[in-house]
């Protein structure tokens, strides 16, 4: 069976994991980071976790001694929330620096003009290269299907010509990357997660022209592809989860403007599908947003941007299908308000906040800064949203990434955090711990846990154990509590000791 084969590929592929941490700092390096963040010297290191499972240990040549397979908090109903987005999926562009970081997905693009140039003429072989390293490395894998060729459509985005060529592509990738061991890319790599289009709610000729997607006063030709599509990539991979692409739902222009995206193209393709047989559950799996800061007044963070959305949903009955932000991220550059220091702290705040409305998995975009001639602040915010600089250095967000990795692996969210001035979330990690995230809303606030033990981590792993009564504890009591201090927008990991 197709999941009994990729579940087997999956856990021989974490098995088969390097562990080792493909980017460090020398000292002086380290040194500066701390100095940057005005932290301690004696900041702990900043490292992945350990490797998951020990599977062997060779002889001397005589003979191989086989160790018990082992795995930490096994859940197979688990989807980690932490991905990046990658055109190019190999260590050259990243690949190893992200699954050192913890990252366990990986967002590529599906070029059918790549795949199919002139009209049954196929090669698959740059796909199949990019699916078998994300797979080889461990990584689950989610596609934007875009790149419509010249011969079957007007826009590589926008609709196309004859809907039976969409069809065909569309099988024929699905059984592709199934795993099941018929027609398969070579070495069966498995692929579950198809949507279709880059920002469909675009209205503007000039970005479709560039590749977006061209749907926005279209939703009853988005539903209408998706009716024809969804079945056929179902009916070749039944495990297959098939999605609205990830819509940019931000800039909005009301009709007859057409500079930037429709607020109604969400609604108008939801009730376009509802009206087919079945709704629309029957051909979404779950919709894809994509999420930047650019519209803050509107939505102050990442989770009223995905509770609006969700309230569309309810409207048209798919109010339980899976939020996914497939590309979300903030920047570095001082030119646009922010540092390397807001950038790594705003990395933390917007995953536990998605988490906290069911986002999952939250696609990081981009591994790399991208340079802009003759400026070296960048010429627009995202240029500077990389986790590593242009040279392939870390930033403090890189680290951060780390951290936050690490301290929410297998994490599901409980409850908010309640308090004023503050603000905070509680997840459930691994087998019953409790980790609380927060931060200041505004001046510092000292706030106080039932523990008499507690583990305190910041972003860039400054660790600390704090007893009641003891140095650090806020409170100066033995009460059976610990306070401990939090700044304006700087989180810190808070659980008790173990």
């Amino acid at each position: 069976m197709a999941q009994d084969r990729c579940l087997a590929q999956y856990w021989h592929v974490r098995r088969t994991q390097r562990s080792t941490i493909a980017l460090c700092l020398g000292g002086l390096a380290t040194l500066a980071l701390l100095l940057l963040l005005g932290g301690s010297a004696t900041r702990g290191p900043v490292a992945v976790a350990e490797p998951r499972v020990a599977s062997a240990i060779v002889g001397s040549g005589s003979y191989t001694t086989y160790l018990p397979l082992t795995t930490r908090y096994y859940d197979p109903g688990y989807v980690s929330p932490f991905g990046i987005r990658m055109e190019y999926v190999d260590d050259a562009h990243g690949l190893q620096a992200m699954v050192d970081a913890g990252s366990r997905w990986v967002t590529i693009n599906f070029y059918w003009a790549a795949v199919e140039p002139a009209q049954d003429a196929f090669d698959w072989s740059s796909f199949d290269d990019k699916v078998q390293s994300a797979q080889a490395a461990g990584m689950d894998v989610f596609v934007m299907f875009t790149s419509n060729p010249g011969w079957a459509a007007e826009l590589a985005g926008g609709p196309v010509h004859d809907i039976q060529d969409l069809i065909d592509v569309s099988r024929r990738m699905a059984e592709r990357y199934d795993g099941d061991g018929v027609d398969d890319a070579p070495g069966s790599p498995c692929v579950h997660y198809w949507s279709f289009y880059a920002e469909p709610d675009n209205v503007n000729l000039y970005r479709a022209q560039r590749g977006w997607g061209y749907w926005g006063d279209n939703g009853a030709g988005f539903a209408d592809m998706l009716y024809h599509v969804s079945p056929a990539i179902h009916a070749a991979n039944p495990r297959a989860q098939v999605l609205i692409g990830g819509i940019a739902y931000d800039a909005f222009v009301d009709p007859p403007a057409t500079n930037g995206f429709r607020r109604t193209f969400l609604a108008d393709t939801l009730r376009a599908l509802n009206t087919y047989p079945g709704g629309a559950s029957k051909y979404i799996d779950a919709v894809a947003f994509h999420y930047y800061p650019i519209s803050e007044i509107r939505w102050p963070s990442i989770r009223e941007k995905a509770l609006e959305i969700r309230g569309i949903m309810a409207q048209y009955g798919v109010e339980s299908l899976p939020l996914i932000c497939p590309e979300a991220a903030y920047w570095s550059s001082t030119k646009f308000g922010s540092s390397e220091v807001r950038q790594a702290q705003r990395l933390v705040q917007m995953h536990v906040r998605g988490l906290s409305v069911g986002v999952r998995p939250l696609t990081w975009y981009i591994i790399y800064d991208r340079p802009v001639p003759d400026d070296p602040e960048q010429e627009y915010p995202d240029q500077s949203c990389g986790l590593l600089r242009v040279d392939g250095q870390p930033k403090l967000a890189y680290f951060s990434y780390v951290v936050l990795a690490r301290e929410l692996e297998h994490c599901y969210y409980k409850s908010a955090l309640t308090g004023p001035d503050v603000e905070g979330y509680v997840f459930q990690v691994g087998a019953g711990r409790e980790m609380t995230v927060l931060w200041a809303k505004g001046a510092p606030k000292d706030v106080s846990f039932p523990y008499t033990c507690l583990r305190r981590v910041d972003v860039l792993d400054a660790q600390q154990s704090i007893t009641d009564g003891g140095v650090g504890d806020r409170d100066g009591a033995f009460n059976g509590r610990v306070s401990v201090r939090v700044d304006q927008d700087n989180p810190i990991y808070v659980e008790p000791c173990h």
